[in-house]
């Protein structure tokens, strides 16, 4: 999935990785002036019909988010599931070991402490990470590396959540939650079968998504190429490259076709893809999600103060930036992170996006992209970025033109 920027240098095996950091989140509440002027506040229309935004990510720890959860006619928390081996498990969140759950506490840490490392902060909990590190054996960094990748995934569809809710009482969950391979080597290792239920499986949530009146869908992954050709090279040595890439190119493409088969099905709903962090082009990373539809829109991530950075991916496809620097959200529990990534750009145009809906729900999904684009404004090397306050405002001057 490979959407949130890496954070340890030695964690090349870790599917998403980030900390919070306690001890600068004072600083790093008032640290984005910039972003803070383009912000919009949505107030609640006594009577008005909620807008539904999908996240369609990792899981959601919904104990976060009290009357903002979208229900069945049954009562029933409106969440669909597959796991890493692509099966139906419909539970907000991964299951995972009793024993790694127990150590929620202990993880947390480790994350807040890379978090601030990667960040710049000079925390006491920076250097003890950075110490432990150094200090560690082979062994014991092996399993620091698979127990703190397995959490930094498990987490990251409940941060991609607040950040997409921020602001907005009136906005309600629906979860379409999904698994990647894990461990070294990875398990599952890869095969057309798994290819194939793959592709079933993203059908399958992204039509729950719809069905369930999802308005807009946060997408913070990518299932790029390159991703498949390493899980094949890592578990399966033995199969010719050739083969290997076959496979890596069959899975995308198949990905790819059902994406933009379901997206065009769906002109009501907006979807909100990431570009990744690999700081390569698209073209090299092949990810499913290159392609370009009237109501799909793929982000990039720019730094706090909207300039440029050296780890978004790049292409024709990413037509608009958002904040991907340390930008805060919750962890399941309730813990303040700053995660970075275009992961994070994404639900911060969701957002947007949303409080569009709030003032104009009878916008269609390409309408929302073009008032989104149109309202951006460009950097100093011509990226288009976000401004959620105009966008909500072109929104609202639509909608009052239409009466």
């Amino acid at each position: 999935m490979d959407t949130m920027k890496r954070a340890g240098v030695r964690l090349s095996a870790v599917w998403l990785i980030w900390g919070l950091a306690t001890s600068a989140v004072a600083a790093d509440e008032t640290a984005a002036p910039f972003w803070e002027a383009r912000k919009v506040a949505i107030a609640a229309t006594p009577g008005a019909p909620p807008v539904r935004i999908g996240i369609w990510d990792s899981g959601v720890d919904l104990a976060l988010f009290p009357g903002q959860v979208a229900h069945d006619a049954a009562g029933r928390p409106l969440v669909r599931g597959y796991d890493a081996f692509k099966q139906r498990q419909d539970t907000p969140m991964a299951v995972l070991p009793e024993a790694v759950l127990a150590r929620q506490d202990e993880l947390n840490a480790i994350l807040r402490a890379l978090d601030d490392r990667d960040g710049g902060v000079d925390s006491v909990e920076a250097r003890e990470i950075v110490a432990r590190m150094k200090a560690q054996t082979p062994e014991e960094a092996d399993a620091f590396d698979d127990v703190t990748g397995r959490w930094s995934g498990y987490v990251h569809g409940t941060a991609i959540a607040d950040i997409a809710l921020r602001g907005l009482p009136a906005a309600e969950l629906v979860v379409a939650r999904q698994q990647w391979w894990h461990g070294r080597p990875p398990v599952p290792c890869w095969t057309r079968e798994l290819a194939d239920r793959e592709a079933e499986s993203i059908g399958d949530l992204l039509a729950f998504l719809v069905d369930n009146g999802a308005r807009v869908v946060n997408m913070s992954w990518g299932r790029s190429e390159r991703a498949y050709l390493g899980n094949l090279k890592a578990c399966a040595p033995q199969m010719p490259e050739g083969e290997r890439k076959e496979l890596a190119r069959y899975t995308v493409e198949r990905i790819r076709g059902v994406l933009q088969q379901g997206m065009r099905a769906a002109p009501q709903a907006l979807f909100v893809g990431a570009a990744g962090n690999a700081g390569a082009s698209l073209q090299d990373e092949n990810p499913a999600t290159r392609f370009s539809l009237p109501n799909f829109i793929l982000v990039g991530a720019v730094d706090r103060n909207g300039a440029a950075t050296d780890w978004t991916n790049t292409g024709a496809e990413i037509t608009l930036f958002a904040n991907g620097e340390r930008v805060p959200a919750r962890l399941p529990g309730g813990g303040a992170s700053f995660p970075s990534g275009t992961s994070m750009a994404v639900p911060l145009v969701v957002n947007a996006a949303a409080a569009m809906l709030t003032v104009a729900p009878q916008l269609s999904g390409a309408q929302l992209r073009g008032l989104l684009e149109s309202t951006a404004t460009p950097n100093a090397g011509g990226q288009p970025l976000l401004h959620s306050r105009a966008a909500v405002e072109a929104a609202r001057a639509q909608a009052q033109a239409a009466r």
